[in-house]
């Protein structure tokens, strides 16, 4: 059987502290990530909110694979998955000491697992697909496995999770255990959700796989509680090298990759393996020297496969750059999205500037607004923060009058006024009155390249 990849960012990408997915937000990253490849989607813990359902119902519409939902062993929460149209229900319980003393303080194993077995059952009458979760498997005795397990098996769910919730074992660890559980319980199907607390997620998954695990969970760029899980492009991508299944559309992983950058506001290293912007550049000169004869002399695998290309380069030393930058008058037709303002334009600091700079300002003066003015900037999305300050030219700067809008949000504003405008929210801006001079900074030095694509007719 080829193993099958269920796709946790919308469940456990929220755990991530910087990241909120909205509705939108997870219909359109439900859309692109099924397409992607996986066999599953998981979103949401319908019982924490009417949002929280509406939000698992709009992935279920989007999503063109089965979309699975959390819930406590509690019937309040499985009829809150069964509010949101979710066929699949995650079902978790965890008997080991540190959960009973911590979660269920005033149970016993019995009782937990009493629990388990009435909310496993009260699902199935209710038509749900269940995948029942042992929670914490990783510091869980063997025989409190098997009894969690057969009680699963027993009482009717579909699939069983061995969920090393805190990366507790080593990869040699997990295939012995699942080994086990696999000679124990042929016929159940298996999946293993591990985090990445010490760097091996990648690793277990690959040995649970090598144990007979049929299912293994993930999330796009590894996003989730603390240090993460599994990484949904790196496991991919070994899927299709190593074991010859080619159904992943690797060359959308970067664009995807990016997308869930820009809506959960964790920023990706740029040595991430395979999206990462360093992924495949080479800096050595005998790297370069040698990949200049023969392009496989540093690749583990061709960069067109994942929609990349090689690159032979390296920074200037800063301490070569002039940081004394000297701005130059420019017109906005320069940039996407913009038309020649009014008044004057003056690009303040960006990589042409100083090559190194993380940073793009401008600054526009502004004398004579017409009364009609239509605006000189369509609506448009960055991959980075940006910030919009409009100070006007009188008392206190007041003088200038501007509306601007962002997302859904539109707004008349005096000066002096800031706007914050988050990565991947749609936004423009346009004068009504008065003079003054407003300042644009974006969290990239090449405003071009901050640009994101995300076509309408995806959005919901």
């Amino acid at each position: 059987m080829q193993p099958k990849i269920i796709d946790c960012t919308l469940r456990e990408g929220v755990q991530a502290k910087q990241c909120s997915f909205d509705i939108e937000q997870s219909a359109l990253l439900a859309k692109r990530i099924s397409a992607f490849g996986i066999d599953m989607l998981e979103c949401g813990h319908p019982m924490i909110s009417e949002r929280e359902i509406a939000r698992v119902r709009a992935v279920v519409a989007a999503s063109s694979v089965p979309v699975l939902a959390h819930s406590r062993c509690q019937l309040s929460d499985i009829d809150a998955v069964l509010a949101a149209g979710a066929p699949w229900i995650g079902l978790f319980a965890s008997i080991n000491d540190i959960s009973l003393r911590t979660k269920f303080k005033h149970l016993g194993k019995d009782q937990v697992v009493a629990l388990f077995e009435q909310a496993i059952r009260y699902a199935k009458r209710h038509g749900l697909s269940v995948r029942a979760t042992v929670e914490d498997a990783g510091r869980t005795s063997v025989s409190d496995l098997v009894w969690l397990i057969r009680t699963a098996k027993e009482s009717g769910a579909d699939r069983v999770c061995f969920a090393d919730s805190v990366g507790q074992l080593l990869p040699l660890e997990t295939y012995d255990v699942l080994s086990l559980l696999r000679h124990e319980f042929p016929d159940v199907v298996f999946e293993h959700h591990v985090h990445n607390d010490q760097g091996l997620a990648l690793a277990c998954s690959l040995e649970a796989l090598r144990a007979g695990v049929n299912w293994l969970s993930t999330s796009c760029n590894g996003i989730g509680e603390r240090a993460g899980i599994t990484d949904t492009f790196q496991l991919a991508t070994l899927l299709h090298t190593r074991h010859g299944q080619h159904r992943f559309q690797l060359k959308e992983a970067r664009k995807l990759s990016q997308l869930v950058e820009v809506f959960s506001r964790i920023v990706r290293s740029p040595m991430q393996p395979l999206v990462g912007e360093n992924a495949f550049v080479h800096v050595a000169r005998l790297h370069q020297l040698a990949m200049l004869e023969d392009p496989q002399a540093y690749s583990v695998i061709d960069p067109a496969l994942m929609d990349g290309h090689v690159a032979l380069e390296k920074d200037a030393p800063l301490s070569e750059q002039d940081v004394f930058a000297q701005p130059f008058e420019k017109s906005a037709t320069e940039l996407k999205y913009h038309r020649h303002g009014p008044g004057r334009r003056f690009v303040m600091l960006d990589h042409r500037l100083v090559p190194s700079s993380p940073y793009y300002f401008i600054a526009r003066k502004v004398d004579e607004i017409a009364p009609t003015e239509p605006g000189h900037v369509d609506s448009h999305i960055h991959r980075c923060d940006s910030v919009f300050m409009f100070l006007g030219d009188g008392d206190g700067y007041q003088g200038l009058e501007v509306e601007v809008t962002v997302g859904e949000r539109r707004r008349t504003l005096q000066s002096p006024a800031t706007v914050f405008v988050p990565a991947g929210c749609r936004h423009t801006y346009r004068f009504l009155s008065g003079r003054g001079t407003f300042i644009n900074f974006v969290n990239n030095g090449n405003y071009n390249q901050s640009l994101i694509e995300i076509d309408d007719h995806e959005t919901i």
